[in-house]
């Protein structure tokens, strides 16, 4: 087999001398020195395509230049100053849409669960730059664990919107055709994913198309018949992950923020905690959801058994003038494309958030260094491009930004505990579908857990105590005008609006900082809040988000950051004593 991958890269790669072995377990290593970037992924991805081969770790470099290699040396020498802090059961790395949601899984237990991150918040890296898609699971290669736990996350996410108290919203996915003679085709993809266990997929004729999504009618456009799947779901990522956090804290779960881990601490082959840039916390189990960083820990870990090489996508927003076109996410297929970024993913054309912004994007860009984030004029001009029939432009935009997908050789999740160093748990491969298959991806870890636990002589014990509802918390641009002149008479804050674009008041954002897991940046206060997120993206109630934070933090206002450290907002106080006394937040 190793004759053959080779003999292939030597095929589509002439001048590429690769040195590839092989372990017990299939995972390929692949060495050598590559002309540029592309062909350093590309080669991995030809190297994963033997069924055989259960991942790739690729150390392919690109003549002439120097890899992107994050330094965790300042790291190692923070937490050794620090000794140890903290003993607990389970360490969680990472608090995008995974952590959070195996912290909260593993709440139920009676178990001491710590989550840390290197950010100043939850859902600071992938978790907060998708598009909030919910899929069905029909478009995801089957038989891979990809398609199995999107489907059954799918599922799960009723019940969590239920208990935790965020908004999800089945907007349905339809896919239209104007020609009949297509009619087949919808037919045999439905077929598809009925076999693959999609929640009811359905085949329309034109009128039922029309009743569904009144927006084809508005546009012009006849369907002669549609592809029809109910259990589309729409969220916005960081509040889905904010309550699930909010959650596991009630229960007993601690978050750790700005704690960068710099090394993996191991005796016998099994972990003993981890050496962070806050200090040493001891832990015999860990469980990495690290994102783009996630094959860095593992590697930590001792067990070097995949790569992640991250695929940036850039997503413009639109003001909510420009009114989305359809109610479900809906279009003609076999009419506007929906261009493909990247051969290995779908990148992405228009939908919609919850609140009715339409998302343009994301691109799909692959990039050597995990800290590119930067947007540019290429990939947005991508995630712009659908919507030019629709008279879309630049001047609709109010925001666009980029975030990383951690992806693997296989394009698949890699869940498993280690088989070469106990107690370790690789969450690892996390890109789409992983917003929708978050739910099952807990219940999964869940599972490898707890058969750890009983291998190594104990049972988890569940906690009685444990309560799995999160109520949500008043957002009074939904409320009627009695509602609303209640909540005032109750809570006089409920009257002062902060940001005028989305009608926030001070009530909620006092109410955001009492959380749990309270926001201690600008950014975060606007992902728990919409504060910020409007037309004018903070021009108005930054600098009020900016004097509740000194207040809720106890320090001035050049104390508070845009995003962590390093982001503050302000360089000098020249109004001595601006911010007022107004005790407790």
């Amino acid at each position: 087999m190793l004759e053959a991958i080779k003999n292939a890269l030597k095929e589509t790669f002439p001048d590429l001398e690769a040195e590839l072995s092989i372990d017990e377990r299939g995972i390929l290593t692949i060495r050598g020195e590559c002309a540029a970037w592309e062909e350093v992924v590309a080669a991995g991805h030809l190297a994963a395509k033997p069924p055989e081969i259960r991942n790739v770790v690729n150390e392919l470099t690109v003549r002439g230049k120097i890899m992107p290699r994050k330094d965790y040396s300042l790291y190692r020498a923070m937490g050794i100053a620090e000794g140890r802090i903290d003993a607990v059961d389970v360490l969680v790395i990472g608090t995008g849409i995974s952590g959070c949601a195996i912290a909260r899984e593993l709440s139920k237990y009676k178990l001491r669960i710590l989550a840390v991150d290197k950010g100043d918040d939850v859902a600071v890296g992938a978790t907060k730059a998708n598009n909030g898609n919910i899929h069905p699971g029909h478009d995801v290669k089957p038989g891979t664990l990809k398609a199995k736990l999107n489907i059954r996350g799918n599922e799960l996410y009723t019940q969590w919107a239920r208990e935790l108290g965020f908004d999800l919203q089945r907007c349905g996915l339809m896919g239209a055709v104007t020609d009949i003679k297509l009619r087949p085709l919808l037919e045999k993809a439905a077929e598809g994913a009925r076999a693959m266990g999609v929640f009811n997929p359905q085949v329309l004729d034109g009128e039922q198309t029309k009743q569904i999504e009144p927006g084809f009618a508005e546009h012009g456009i006849e369907p002669a018949a549609a592809i029809w799947l109910p259990s589309m779901g729409l969220v916005e990522p960081y509040k889905a992950a904010e309550a699930l956090a909010e959650n596991a804290a009630m229960n007993g779960v601690r978050f750790l923020f700005n704690c960068t881990v710099a090394d993996i601490l191991t005796k016998d082959g099994r972990v003993t905690g981890a050496l962070t840039s806050r200090g040493i916390i001891d832990a015999p189990y860990i469980i990495n959801c690290a994102g783009v960083y996630a094959d860095e820990i593992s590697a930590m870990a001792g067990d070097k058994c995949y790569t992640i090489h991250p695929r940036k996508g850039t997503i413009a927003i639109l003001d909510k003038n420009r009114k989305p076109i359809y109610h479900s996410l809906a279009g003609v297929l076999g009419g506007s494309p929906q261009k493909k970024g990247n051969s290995e993913s779908k990148g992405g054309g228009m939908c919609r958030t919850p609140e009715w912004n339409i998302l343009m994007g994301p691109s799909a860009t692959e990039v050597p260094d995990k800290e590119d984030l930067s947007s540019t004029p290429e990939d947005l001009a991508y995630a712009m491009s659908l919507g030019e029939e629709y008279g879309i432009g630049n001047g609709d935009i109010i925001r666009f930004f980029t975030g990383s997908r951690p992806a693997d050789y296989k394009e698949d999740f890699f869940i498993e505990m280690s088989p070469v160093t106990g107690g370790f748990i690789n969450v690892g491969g996390i890109q789409s579908p992983g917003l929708a298959a978050a739910p099952a991806v807990a219940e999964m870890v869940e599972g490898i857990l707890r058969q750890a636990a009983a291998k190594d002589g104990f049972s988890l014990e569940r906690d009685p105590d444990f309560n799995p509802i999160r109520e949500r918390e008043k957002e009074f641009r939904h409320l009627s005008r009695e509602e609303q002149d209640e909540l005032i008479h109750r809570d006089p804050a409920y009257g002062r609006v902060i940001c005028r674009c989305e009608s926030i008041t001070e009530g909620e954002i006092l109410a955001a900082l009492r959380s749990p897991v309270p926001p201690a940046s600008v950014d975060a206060v606007k992902r728990r809040t919409r504060a910020g997120m409007g037309r004018c993206q903070g021009g108005f109630c930054q600098p009020r988000v900016v004097e509740l934070l000194a207040r809720k933090l106890g320090t001035d206002l050049t104390g508070v950051t845009l995003r962590g450290a390093g982001t503050n907002i302000l360089a000098a106080d020249t109004r001595p004593g601006a911010v007022k006394e107004a005790g407790e937040v």
